[in-house]
């Protein structure tokens, strides 16, 4: 092949630019799992059901077969209590943490996590990483209106929030008791006025209220009421295959929960912690989570069920967490709940 000295300028400007990241990359690569080789361990602190962090831990100790990993499953409150008792007295265990937006984010302030900037990460959607590389969300949950198959017809479904408002639904509608998340994101999404508007008007409809998602698809399922205010997404469609009488109604706006995933500051093994978080945000890692009905926001990957309606999420602002106790205090007292 005979080139020009003009095309011979432009070839080692594509080499430097297309194959030196990756060249770059890849010597990094080795360069980490050498070092992971001597730390060995890994400790893993998540909010993932049991079921799923332990398919994703599994599967990495297969790839990386001298690696033993740690997963400690812990609510979103443990999660929170444990790290920071852990932090008070000096110890420092986790290499990793993936959890809930909110909780993440009352040890993100504690500047407890450190800059990882994975190559996994380019691969996902903006609003589901850091624009400074500390995280990227492992999964989110979408919140929808949710109902009972059996018990209401197409016809007679309401089609927006403020349709809830309506008095024929007193008395017959479900409502997480724990929404403090989705509560401050609908009143950031839908204007403070508007917001408490609604909440104020669901208030007077005598909800039925249930601690967590996963029971209220089970009472919603059961034909105990007709109407979930705001269910996940992936419970309901998994409820569904399952054989329930259960389908989702995303109604405006469907608030989206992220789940960072970061390194921890003082992480005992880091090297190990920067693999796993490699193999969990890679494509093989986020399939293994589709495969269990979470919603993936990396490119490539099956969509879910929303995302093949085309339906627009508003991703949950984590910093919002910085007023947690004032927005947990208003939606207690706004619908009575001690």
């Amino acid at each position: 092949m005979n080139l020009t000295r003009r095309q011979s300028f432009f070839f080692v400007l594509f080499v430097i630019f297309t194959l030196a990241p990756g060249v770059a990359w890849a010597q990094d690569r080795d360069a980490i799992i050498a070092k992971a080789k001597g730390e060995k361990d890994f400790v893993y602190y998540s909010t993932t059901d049991i079921r799923d962090g332990t398919a994703m831990v599994h599967a990495f100790q297969k790839k990386y077969p001298f690696i033993e990993p740690k997963l400690f499953r812990l609510g979103s409150t443990q999660i929170v209590v444990k790290v920071l008792q852990e932090h008070r007295g000096g110890a420092h265990l986790f290499d990793v943490i993936s959890a809930t937006s909110f909780q993440f984010y009352e040890i993100f302030k504690e500047n407890l996590f450190q800059k990882y900037e994975s190559p996994e990460r380019r691969a996902f959607a903006e609003d589901f990483k850091d624009k400074d590389g500390y995280w990227v969300s492992a999964y989110h949950n979408a919140s929808v209106m949710a109902y009972n198959t059996h018990l209401l017809k197409p016809v007679d479904l309401p089609k927006s929030y403020d349709d809830l408002l309506d008095p024929k639904w007193k008395g017959k509608m479900l409502m997480d008791s724990r929404e403090t998340e989705w509560y401050a994101s609908m009143l950031q999404i839908l204007g403070k006025e508007k917001g408490l508007r609604l909440m104020r008007g669901l208030a007077k409809q005598d909800l039925s209220f249930r601690p967590g998602r996963t029971l209220i698809t089970q009472v919603l399922a059961s034909g105990e009421a007709p109407l979930a205010v705001n269910d996940y997404d992936h419970l309901v469609q998994s409820a569904k295959k399952r054989g329930a009488p259960v389908e989702s109604l995303p109604a405006t706006p469907v608030v989206s929960r992220v789940t960072p995933m970061a390194l921890g500051r003082y992480a005992p093994h880091p090297n190990v912690g920067k693999l796993f978080i490699d193999f969990a945000l890679s494509e093989e890692g986020q399939k293994i989570l589709r495969g269990f009905g979470r919603s993936s926001a990396r490119k490539g990957i099956e969509p879910d069920d929303l995302q093949r309606k085309g339906i627009k999420l508003y991703v949950s602002d984590i910093s919002l967490a910085k007023d947690y106790a004032r927005y947990d205090k208003e939606f207690r007292e706004i619908f009575g709940l001690k």
